[in-house]
Formats: structure tokens, sequence, C-alpha cells
């Protein structure tokens, strides 16, 4: 009987000391802006303003210094209202993703205008809003585009492409090389901007019997980033235009992929056919 006694009181004082269980960080987070706005916040904390904040420490301090201590201490709340509107980091880069997505100017485009001049201008308004947030730069190359008001932009470059006569397929694949090409141009400058006399200096110094090609290039004419950035954006649309009025145009990527299963014909001919317009 006594054991029996023992035994009871043993399992009533694990029951007392038991460890409660941690709630879900989003659960926390909620009852701490709960607990806020009855104590009288002044302002209730949005999603903008969170992202807002996260994008300017970016902007001023690299990605490196983002962190929901830091944006906490930056918004002057606890880090854990943060996971109310974001439940983790990666939605926060994605927040950030379609903040510099979302501030593209998408009323450059004049469907009036010549398929080439329609994507310059897209492309100078992704690139003048990464160097606006060129610290930014590389959550884009990481996570990319994934929601509505990310993807716009994108929806408009495949538009201008369709319009041009592109299939859809090669339009995207087209658009993939375009918004590359202004990454790439963001990513290498304009970090600065050579004076003629830095330029002749440059070139000068390059042993002409070692890089003649390069001497003669950096000889003939300065071209400043923009200059460079629009040639290499029309050089691409060109091509691509080109590419929309070929009567053979580059395989599909799963006609390649069939090209490599199957042996290739033998004739000319044959190979035409395999390679021609789609129906």
């Amino acid at each position: 009987m006594n054991r029996a006694k023992q035994r009871k009181s043993a399992a009533q004082g694990r029951k007392k000391t038991a460890v409660p269980r941690r709630r879900p960080v989003a659960q926390a987070a909620s009852r701490l802006s709960s607990r806020n706005r009855r104590e009288g916040s002044p302002t209730p904390l949005q999603r903008e303003q969170i992202v807002t904040a996260a994008l300017h420490i970016v902007d001023r301090h690299g990605l490196n210094a983002l962190s929901m201590r830091r944006l906490g201490a930056e918004l002057g709340v606890d880090p854990m209202a943060v996971y109310y509107h974001l439940p983790n980091k990666q939605a926060l880069l994605d927040a950030i993703v379609e903040a510099v997505m979302g501030s593209i100017d998408l009323t450059v485009d004049n469907p009036a205008k010549p398929p080439e001049e329609r994507v310059l201008a897209a492309a100078h308004a992704y690139r003048d809003v990464l160097l606006a947030h060129v610290n930014a730069l590389p959550i884009l190359l990481a996570h990319g585009p994934v929601t509505p008001v990310a993807m716009r932009p994108v929806e408009l470059l495949i538009g201008i492409l369709r319009d041009a006569g592109l299939p859809p397929a090669e339009a995207l694949m087209g658009m993939n090389v375009i918004a590359g090409a202004v990454r790439g141009a963001v990513g290498m400058g304009p970090i600065h901007e050579f004076s003629e006399e830095e330029f002749a200096a440059m070139w000068q110094a390059l042993p002409a019997a070692e890089f003649p090609l390069l001497a003669e290039g950096l000889s003939s004419s300065r071209r400043t980033f923009g200059e460079i950035f629009d040639f290499g954006i029309r050089v691409l649309t060109r091509g691509l235009l080109a590419e929309a009025g070929s009567r053979h145009p580059l395989p599909s990527v799963s006609a390649a992929k069939t090209a490599r299963r199957d042996p290739q014909p033998s004739t000319p001919a044959a190979r035409t056919c395999r390679w021609g317009p789609r129906p």
C-alpha cells in the first residue's frame, strides 16, 4: 500500500515539474504583436515597413549585415515581432527581391516603338533599379523573383519579345539572356569612369607586342559604361530578332535532347527537316 502511494506521489511531482512545450516562432510572434497592441504601441508594425528597413540595411551595410536582430533594432521592436509578418529569413529575402523588382518602372515601355528600342528601355529600367540597390544583387542572383509583383517586369520583357515574333520558349530564353546581361553589367560596374588621361595611360602601358589587338581596340576610342551597356543589349536584341525571322531557328531544348539520344541523319535535307520550323 505504501509503495502505491509513493508511486502516485512521484507521478504527481513529475507533472508539476514538466517542461512546457516551446511555442512555434510564428505563434510566439503573434502573441508578442497582440501584447504590443494591447500595451498601446504607437503604430502597429507593417510588412512594408519591415521590408523597407531590411532593404535600407542591405543598401547601407551589405547583405552580411542583415539579421533579424539587426532588423529589430532598426525598427525599434523585439526581433520576434518581425516573425509575425515574415516567418523566416527566406521569406524576408523573397520580400526584398519583390521590393526591388516591384520598383522597376514598367511605364517606360512604348508598344509603338520598334522592338529593339523597347527592349533597351526595359533593360535601362532594370539596370537603374539594380544600380540603386547594388548590394541586393546577390539576393536576386541567389533567389530570383517568385511573387506576382516581382514577376511583372519579367512578363513585360517576354511580351516585348513575343510581339517581335519570337515563339513562347524562345521569348522566355531571350528574356533570361537579356536579364542576365543586365545583372552582369551591374555586377561589373561602373565602379570608376576613367578620365581621358587615365585611359590613355592604361592602354599605353600595355606591351603592344604581347597585346596587339587589345592595344589597338583601346587606342581607337574610349567608351563609357552606358555606351558599352547599350551596345551589348542592342546586339543581343538584334540576334534574337534575327532568330525570330530565321527560317531555321535554333533547336528547342526537347529537340536537342532527342538529337543527343538518336543518331544524326546522314543527309543535309534530313537535318534541315529535323531542325526546321515548328508547325
